[in-house]
């Protein structure tokens, strides 16, 4: 995982270095030498470095860096540029040497444009806000511009982007600690930490609590404290009742506001109100169609609604326009599991392991692939096994999809063993397993029903 730009954290390795500023190794050795960048060494270890984030932070905020494809040009406003392309490979020659300068004008045309859009609709969203709120608190320009900062990251929704859109918040809260939004925005960062980056739900809901309940004891009237923190109520606390109180809470405020639409789409989604969340997604998608998250997860709603074929559609649609996004190769094989189709499965996992660098999925997919050519499902099944228990003991993985093999293969206690293990993680994929076929040869079983009982309970309906 990137490391989190939190004051004082030390990272080590240029590899991680680089990764903070979203560039490769030969750019920051290069600043090192060229912008004086607060790197240390390891006395007696030749090549080791270390630095730390706030040191690396403000070096950003107060030197020009010049990296042949973007500028900033000065401390006031580093960030109200487009964020700079990273540096073409060691291996291949500069891309300015080989695109024509009108489309490489036109890319950097567009690239601009991206960004002022969505600055833009972030400013008018906030004047919007402020209007409605004749006592909201007028914040410091240099914390607004890291808040806007912080949303263009948020948006993209990647490990790295979303280490940004924490530092940026984290500078506006610095530049101004009564920036409710500011804090909302950390809030929202926690929350999809645990979906897009390795951050366990352990750390990074509770942080998300902790966040929004600061908005909100700053300004109660901030729609997205109240979306930030029904989200972490729902998929952490299972506070069900709370969390769409502060999801409709959120969407009185700002009937305009997409994420507000489109988080209580999922967590009725979730609850298996599929009208109800189809209805909530479509809003959202025409506030802000073109956002891929909410895309993704109009298509996974779709699906449930029946338009399963539509939504697959959407979903491949989706993978080949923004090829770094996770959540649908994601989505694309879970749906292909459910159909049976385990050759997608497998390639769509695979393919996650591409998008993460995370090597479970690439294991898991190779396990599938030999289990599959030589056994069918059920070798695929038992090929799959043990490389879900490795990963489970090493505390990478929750136990659902373990609890599902287990199921699948008839091992009906172990896998009432592994549904207790991701209710104890706080996973809430385990509400999957009140509806879910694959869970089928449990019923009657007691460990079984008595997680049913209780996983009912939470969602408030009846046995």
């Amino acid at each position: 995982m990137s490391p989190t730009a939190t004051p004082g954290r030390r990272i080590d390795s240029w590899k991680e270095i680089a990764a903070f500023f979203g560039r490769d190794e030969r750019t920051v050795r290069r600043w090192e030498k060229e912008r004086s960048l607060p790197v240390h060494r390891i006395p007696g270890e030749r090549g080791g470095v270390f630095a730390y984030t706030d040191e690396l932070t403000g070096w950003l905020n107060s030197t020009s860096v010049e990296n042949g494809r973007a500028s900033l040009p000065d401390a006031a406003a580093p960030e109200a540029i487009p964020p700079p392309l990273p540096d073409p490979p060691l291996d291949r020659p500069s891309a300015s040497r080989w695109w024509p300068l009108p489309l490489a004008l036109s890319v950097a045309a567009l690239l601009l444009l991206v960004w002022i859009g969505y600055r833009h609709r972030a400013t008018l969203r906030a004047h919007r806000l402020a209007a409605a709120v004749s006592t909201a608190h007028t914040p410091d320009p240099q914390a607004e511009e890291f808040y806007l900062k912080g949303r263009y990251y948020w948006d993209r929704r990647t490990e790295g982007s979303l280490t940004q859109a924490v530092d940026a918040f984290t500078q506006a809260v610095v530049h101004d600690p009564e920036y409710a939004k500011a804090y909302a925005g950390l809030a929202e960062c926690y929350d999809i930490m645990p979906e897009f980056t390795s951050t366990p739900r352990s750390e990074a809901f509770p942080r998300a609590i902790a966040a929004a309940t600061k908005a909100l004891s700053l300004d109660d009237s901030l729609a997205e404290a109240h979306r930030a923190l029904g989200f972490a109520l729902f998929y952490w606390e299972w506070n069900v009742p709370r969390a769409l109180d502060e999801y409709r809470r959120a969407i009185a405020l700002d009937p305009r506001d997409e994420e507000g639409h489109h988080w209580y789409a999922t967590s009725l989604l979730t609850l298996h109100r599929y009208p109800e969340a189809l209805a909530e997604i479509d809003q959202a998608r025409k506030l802000e169609p073109t956002s891929r998250s909410i895309l993704s997860d109009q298509a996974l709603i779709r699906y449930w609604n029946g338009d399963r074929a539509g939504a697959m559609t959407q979903l491949r649609e989706i993978e080949r326009a923004e090829p770094d996004f996770l959540s649908a190769p994601r989505y694309l094989a879970g749906l292909a599991f459910a159909q049976k189709d385990y050759r997608t499965f497998i390639e769509q996992t695979r393919l996650q392991g591409t998008i993460t660098h995370d090597p479970q999925y690439t294991d898991m997919a190779d396990a599938a692939e030999r289990g599959l050519s030589h056994g069918g499902f059920h070798g695929m099944l038992e090929a799959m096994r043990p490389v879900q228990e490795h990963y489970f003991q090493m505390g990478r993985t929750s136990g659902y999809e373990l609890a599902r093999t287990c199921a699948l293969l008839g091992r009906k206690e172990d896998a009432v063993r592994y549904l207790n293990a991701t209710i104890q993680d706080h996973d809430y994929i385990v509400f999957g397993a009140i509806s879910d076929p694959d869970f089928a040869s449990l019923h009657g079983n007691a460990g079984y029903e008595q997680i049913r009982r209780q996983l009912l309970a939470h969602i408030g309906a009846r046995t």
